[in-house]
């Protein structure tokens, strides 16, 4: 992946921000004169469920950002729900005392929580986001965009400024996690350390994200048919453990067949 961004890019080297590649259930929020007017669920990639209510009840999630100041009308921003460690084994101990199942992982409880009909039970659940793209923008349209553009914010141009333009407007980016690297091999060392602290985070994340860092760079190496050319993640190994046997029952089914069931 790195050779074809260089010879796409013609660069020796490529300067790549490396961020987490956090394990939750993905949303685009849509801001308008610098307002939330819509949150969705990424669904198939081009339909998904209009969350709006749930979204706003999320405290990391601003209702108002001043986007204005950058010159920007309109904005797409994508990111992850996630429900935190700590958060996710007390939605489980509360569930187990009402006699409910308790959920696999934190993904599962945050994706069924955003799609509960009333808001205000979301709002209990202590739910997190994270953005991390921005997906489109339209200015504000002259002539009243250029009566103010000399006091206009410069808009940023690489994906880690941008970053740092969202979490400056109030959003929770990972600018704390993200690294920007020059080169393939600091990339390669950076993942490495990172997958060691893993279990460290009060979150869950199932790899990395890198993205080249330049975006009028990216916008040069384009797209495919369903993915970008200047991205790709990077899975960390999936976490192994020794399962035990106990035993093995045999049921009798209706028709007289006998089915094995193991006792893990």
């Amino acid at each position: 992946w790195d050779r074809k961004a260089r010879e796409l890019s013609r660069l020796d080297e490529v300067t790549y921000c490396a961020e987490p590649k956090f394990d939750g259930a993905s949303i685009s929020l849509i801001y308008e004169n610098d307002m939330l007017v819509r949150g969705i669920t990424r669904g198939d990639g081009e339909t998904g469920d209009d969350i709006t209510p749930n979204i706003k009840q999320i405290k990391s999630v601003p209702l108002s950002a001043a986007f204005s100041s950058y010159g920007i009308q309109q904005i797409e921003i994508r990111g992850e729900v996630l429900l935190n460690k700590n958060n996710f084994a007390k939605y489980n101990h509360a569930l187990i005392e009402e006699g409910l199942p308790p959920l696999a992982n934190p993904r599962n409880a945050a994706a069924g929580s955003l799609r509960i009909k009333d808001s205000k039970e979301v709002g209990k659940r202590n739910l997190e986001a994270f953005l991390y793209h921005v997906s489109y923008t339209t200015l504000i349209p002259s002539p009243v965009g250029m009566a103010n553009q000399s006091k206009l914010k410069k808009f940023p141009s690489t994906h880690s400024d941008m970053l740092w333009m969202l979490w400056n407007l109030g959003f929770r980016s990972p600018v704390k996690e993200m690294k920007v690297i020059k080169g393939i091999a600091g990339i390669t060392s950076f993942i490495e350390s990172f997958e060691v602290k893993r279990d460290d985070l009060p979150y869950e994340i199932d790899g990395m994200v890198i993205k080249v860092n330049d975006l009028a760079l990216q916008d040069k190496l384009g797209m495919t048919s369903h993915h970008p050319r200047w991205a790709i993640a990077y899975k960390f190994q999936a976490r192994q453990a020794t399962s035990k046997l106990l035993g093995v029952e045999f049921q009798v089914g209706r028709t007289g067949a006998v089915t094995p069931v193991a006792k893990i």
